[in-house]
């Protein structure tokens, strides 16, 4: 009989990640998690046309694969004390690999030309540890920077320095082409190597606000020059360019900013003569293009995330979000076609032809698999499966979808995955997603297998304020946080319980981390329904997270529509905060929290256990060291396996 998915099967299961074409053959990383060294070990691997499998690069984290005619480059660990990452080359033909930049800067983004002749890459050279460090001589750590730290990496650097730098592949020479104090992302490079594209900040120098700004630039790797390409949309938000293999026309995702950081990224093209951007998708804002959807799953890492290539000089095709799951397309400057809409997730692909592109793909009951797509027949071959062997003798919980109403009409949508041994009656597990701009859909959910497992029909939906149904769905939270968000959270369920009668009314629980922990702690501030509740990462005091999270001044103020030091802005931010609730809370509540969460730090927890446990109310705070906000996703293996356990203790209490 099949073995259906336990929490310690975390460190069995794979996932494949920046997929790359090199000539015949599609590169990929391959994610796992390694228990021994509690950690994420990665390894290059690649298939050719005929699924012929090979491995690249293996042993501690090896990522970015960037194929040229002759070698594969690659961004490894070096040998030193802190593993710094750098580059290395292998030849195509076989051989050992050959470590191509040294020293104290760290490599962060490889990027070939179309020709693989000249090789692009940014470094950054710091003396400042961003993670915590215990030491017996500690240093002062001196604050300067309004945006001073950033959840999942640690503190920014006060004088860091970010380069790009250029590899002549032929001879093997490493230029220096410009420093600066500020970061920006290396998106691509034209086929020649003579220009190199990337994002920034347009006002980085902004010293006494947060610049929500992101132009796409050129930078003439010849005459040292930087062109401002996205200059007529000067307020927007761009994050990703492909150039045509011409160099004439360019791809561009992004947003105007019109509705703050909540916009939807739409796919525009700049043509190079006339210097003319034009957005081709903005008719439907359904459809999120890129990764800005983000969609809610738990599984994956070492996302390239780059969301459009060229097909040809005319062609281009690129992915996108729409209700739940992803879709490809493709587009020539007059405008786009729907080529692919399968219910699941492309994780990350690449072209492979003019008519074929490298997808990897999940679905909520397929962790991952590298197929091949025609994008003009819509045939499709698999190519490679990380995780055959395991699931010979596994199997996975598969959703029932469902659409429903809310009280008031507005058309929703939610899943429900049954328990693997289902009983006459079962526990339910509403779980609440984050963000909250973004989306629950078609793509593997690791700690939902495992619940189904230990018995619970696991109920998740997309309340009003997530992204992927349109503008109008995303900016119906803002300054209504707990309104219709809560009444459509609570509507999903009674619409589960109705429908499949299997899941248990008198056993009915609540979870969810970040604002699905803010769900959370409202719930139980309103209502009693629930048997018992776990929180994880969440935001109670909107007041708090204005000055202490990483985000904070700049997101509450998108998020609730008011700043803290409005005439009625304490007010407004007390109001929307759980923690003006805490003395309601009947529901036995557990609290979990990374102990170098950044984003909503610990203290807000803290702060509602402190106000919950006055009560007399069943109350818990489990703390997780040494982990960021993002904790269950790619926090310490060993404590992802513990969070599942103590969630699970918890319920079964009730």
């Amino acid at each position: 009989m099949a073995k259906s998915v336990v929490a310690e099967d975390l460190f069995k299961l794979k996932s494949l990640t920046q997929v790359t074409q090199g000539g015949d053959l599609t590169f990929f990383v391959e994610n796992k998690t390694d228990k021994e060294t509690n950690s994420y070990p990665t390894k290059i691997g690649s298939v050719d046309a005929t699924g012929k499998y090979q491995v690249w690069a293996d042993g501690g984290v090896n990522t970015q694969p960037t194929p040229t005619p002759d070698f594969l480059f690659y961004v490894g660990q070096a040998d030193d004390e802190k593993k710094t990452p750098q580059l290395f080359k292998m030849p195509l033909t076989g051989g050992s690999a050959e470590q191509v930049t040294a020293g104290k800067p760290q490599v962060q983004q490889v990027v070939a030309s179309g020709d693989g002749s000249t090789l692009v890459f940014k470094t950054l050279t710091t003396d400042e540890e961003p993670k915590y460090k215990t030491t017996d001589f500690p240093k002062t750590r001196h604050v300067t920077k309004l945006m001073s730290h950033m959840d999942g990496y640690g503190w920014y650097p006060n004088d860091g320095v970010y380069t790009l730098n250029t590899v002549d592949v032929a001879t093997g020479k490493v230029t220096k082409v410009f420093e600066s104090a500020y970061s920006f992302k290396l998106v691509d490079v034209d086929q020649t190597g003579a220009l190199a594209a990337y994002t920034r900040q347009t006002n980085p120098e902004l010293d006494t606000d947060y610049d929500p700004t992101s132009g796409l630039y050129f930078y003439d790797l010849t005459e040292k020059t930087e062109t401002w390409v996205t200059e007529s949309v000067a307020g927007g938000s761009f994050n990703d360019a492909s150039f045509s293999p011409d160099g004439q026309t360019v791809a561009v995702v992004g947003n105007d900013q019109s509705h703050q950081g909540m916009t939807v990224d739409d796919l525009w093209v700049y043509d190079v003569q006339s210097e003319k951007l034009t957005n081709l998708t903005h008719a439907d804002d359904t459809v999120v293009v890129g990764f800005g959807g983000e969609m809610a799953t738990d599984f994956v890492q070492h996302r390239k995330e780059k969301g459009v290539y060229w097909l040809d000089n005319n062609q281009y095709v690129f992915t996108a979000l729409h209700h739940g799951h992803s879709q490809m397309y493709t587009g020539d400057k007059t405008g786009v076609k729907l080529v692919d809409d399968q219910p699941r997730e492309v994780y990350d692909f690449d072209v492979v032809n003019s008519h074929t592109v490298a997808l990897s793909v999940s679905k909520q009951d397929k962790p991952s698999e590298l197929v091949h797509l025609d994008v003009n027949g819509g045939t499709e071959k698999a190519l490679y499966n990380p995780n055959a062997e395991y699931e010979k003798n596994h199997t996975y919980t598969s959703p029932k979808h469902f659409n429903y109403k809310a009280k008031d009409g507005q058309a929703l949508e939610g899943w429900y995955l049954p328990p693997v041994e289902a009983k006459a009656k079962n526990p339910v597990l509403l779980y609440v997603h984050g963000g909250p701009h973004a989306a629950y859909g078609e793509s593997f959910f690791f700690e939902f297998q495992v619940y189904t497992t230990l018995g619970y029909g696991v109920v998740f939906v997309n309340p009003r304020g997530s992204t992927t149904y349109g503008q109008a769905f995303v900016d119906d939270v803002t300054g209504h946080y707990g309104q219709r968000d809560y009444t459509d959270v609570l509507d999903g369920l009674d619409y589960a319980l109705e429908k499949f009668p299997e899941l248990d009314e008198d056993h009915q629980y609540i979870a969810g981390g970040s604002y699905g922990g803010f769900m959370t702690t409202w719930t139980v501030g309103h209502t009693d329904r629930f048997a018992a509740a776990v929180a994880q990462r969440s935001v109670t005091n909107w007041i708090g997270m204005y000055g202490q999270s990483d985000i904070g001044f700049y997101f509450n103020r998108q998020e609730l529509q008011a700043d803290l030091f409005d005439p009625d802005g304490l007010k407004k931010y007390w109001e929307m905060s759980p923690l003006a609730y805490a003395h309601n809370v009947k529901t036995p509540l557990r609290l979990l929290h990374g102990e170098w969460d950044m984003r909503c730090p610990i203290s807000q927890s803290e702060e509602f256990f402190t106000a919950v446990k006055q009560t007399g109310t069943d109350v818990d705070l489990v703390r997780y060291p040494q982990a960021f906000h993002g904790v269950s996703r790619d926090g310490l293996p060993s404590l992802r396996v513990q969070r599942v356990k103590d969630m699970d203790e918890w319920f079964s209490r009730y």
